[in-house]
C-alpha cells in the first residue's frame, strides 16, 4: 500500500462518525419519508449503514482498489431487497454520501472518494431493479452440489453425525480429503452466509453449521496422508479482526499432509502475538545462539475486505521484524480472489484461491 493512499484513508477514519451524521442529515432532509418507511429505527439503521460504507470506502481507497467498495454496494443492494426494503433508497443513501465527502474533505481525499462512491452509484443505476440474488456458490461447477447441499441440509437440521457421513461417504467413493473440503464444505459454508445475510437462515444457524463444521474437518483429518516431511515450518492465521478460521484450517491440514510442520494459531491473531510467536520460535544453532527465524513460510487470511489494512499492516510487520531473514508470506481469503492483484499491494509474496492451491503457491513461494 503507498503511503499516501494509507493517509487518504486515514482522513476518512478520523471524521467517520462526522461524515456518517452529516450524511445521514442530508438524505433524511432530501427523502422525508424515510421516517415513515423506517419507523423509530430509521435514523438508527441508516446511520449504521453509513457507517458500515465508509468502512469498507477507506479499506478501498487503503488499497487504491475500489472492487473493495463495489463489492460491499452489491451485497447491500442485495440485503436491502431481502428484506423487501427500497434500493432506491440505498441509491439515495449513496448520493448523499458522495456529496458530504466532496464537501467536508480535504481536495485531494474528496476527489479520490467521491470517484469511488460515484462508482457505486453508478453500479446500483445499472443493477436490474428486482433482482436482488447473489449467485449461489452452489452452482458453481466445480462444487459437488448435491453433496454440498446435502450436508449443509443436515447442518442446519442440527444433524451433525448425517452431515460428517455425507463428508465420509464422499472420502469412500475416490475424492480426497482436499476435494471434500473444496467442493463440498467450502461452498456450504459460503451458502450459509449467504442465507445469514439474505435473511434465509439466523446466526445461530450460521455459527451451529461453522462450529460443527471444526469437528467435521477433525473426523476428515484422520483420513489426510502423512506426507513425508519436507523439513519445513509454516505459521497460519487469520488476521486481527478476522473471525474466521475454518479455511486457514483447511490449510493448515493440506500442508501437514504435504509433508510441512504447521503452527496454526486460528482467528482473530492480533499482530504482536503473531510476532511474539515468531521471535519464540526460532532456530538454534546448538551453542545457545538463535541463528534464525524457524518458519519458513507465514500464510495470513483475511476473509472479508474489512481487514486489508490488517493483512497489510501484520505483513509490515514481520518484515520489519525479521529483516533479511523474513520467511515467505503468503495469502488468501475472500478479498483476494476477488481482486486479482490485491496481494501484490498488501506486500505479500504469492495469493493462494484455496487450500489445495496453497500447498501449491507454499512450493513456489518457498522454492
Amino acid at each position: 500500500m503507498l503511503p499516501l493512499d494509507r493517509q487518504f484513508a486515514e482522513s476518512i477514519d478520523g471524521v467517520s462518525r462526522a461524515l456518517a451524521e452529516w450524511s445521514l442529515g442530508l438524505l433524511f432532509e432530501r427523502n422525508p419519508g424515510l421516517e415513515a418507511r423506517y419507523g423509530s429505527q430509521a435514523r438508527p439503521l441508516w446511520k449504521g449503514e453509513m457507517t458500515n460504507r465508509l468502512q469498507y470506502l477507506a479499506e478501498a481507497i487503503a488499497a487504491d482498489r475500489v472492487g473493495i467498495f463495489l463489492e460491499s454496494v452489491e451485497w447491500a443492494r442485495a440485503a436491502f431487497l431481502a428484506r423487501e426494503m427500497e434500493p432506491n433508497d440505498l441509491l439515495e443513501s449513496l448520493k448523499a454520501l458522495e456529496e458530504t465527502v466532496r464537501a467536508e474533505l480535504p481536495a485531494q481525499v474528496a476527489s479520490r472518494a467521491g470517484r469511488f462512491i460515484a462508482e457505486g452509484i453508478a453500479a446500483l443505476e445499472r443493477s436490474p431493479k428486482d433482482d436482488g440474488v447473489v449467485a449461489s456458490l452452489l452452482d458453481a461447477p466445480y462444487v459437488d452440489g448435491t453433496r454440498a447441499r446435502l450436508y449443509l441440509m443436515h447442518m442446519l437440521e442440527r444433524k451433525q453425525a448425517k452431515a460428517i457421513d455425507v463428508l465420509l461417504e464422499a472420502v469412500r467413493s475416490g475424492r480426497s480429503v482436499a476435494e471434500v473440503y473444496e467442493s463440498v464444505i467450502a461452498p456450504a459454508l459460503v451458502e450459509v452466509g449467504r442465507m445469514w445475510h439474505l435473511r434465509e437462515a439466523t446466526v445461530a444457524d450460521e455459527h451451529y453449521v461453522t462450529t460443527a463444521t471444526q469437528a467435521a474437518m477433525s473426523v476428515l483429518r484422520a483420513k489426510l496422508p502423512a506426507g513425508n516431511s519436507n523439513g519445513k515450518w509454516a505459521l497460519a492465521a487469520s488476521v486481527g479482526g478476522d473471525l474466521h478460521d475454518v479455511g486457514i484450517r483447511m490449510v493448515s491440514d493440506l500442508l501437514e499432509s504435504d509433508g510441512w510442520q504447521v503452527d496454526c494459531l486460528g482467528a482473530n491473531m492480533p499482530t504482536i502475538d503473531i510476532l511474539d510467536h515468531i521471535r519464540d520460535d526460532v532456530a538454534d544453532t546448538g551453542d545457545g545462539t538463535a541463528s534464525r527465524v524457524k518458519f519458513d513460510l507465514i500464510c495470513l487470511s483475511a476473509s472479508t475486505g474489512l481487514v486489508v489494512r490488517s493483512i497489510a499492516d501484520a505483513i509490515a510487520a514481520i518484515r520489519r521484524e525479521c529483516g533479511t531473514d523474513c520467511p515467505a508470506i503468503l495469502v488468501g481469503g475472500g478479498p483476494f480472489r476477488a481482486i486479482p492483484d490485491l496481494w501484490k499491494v498488501v506486500g505479500a509474496d504469492g495469493c493462494a484461491l484455496s487450500a489445495s492451491d496453497a500447498v501449491r503457491a507454499a512450493a513456489r513461494v518457498c522454492g
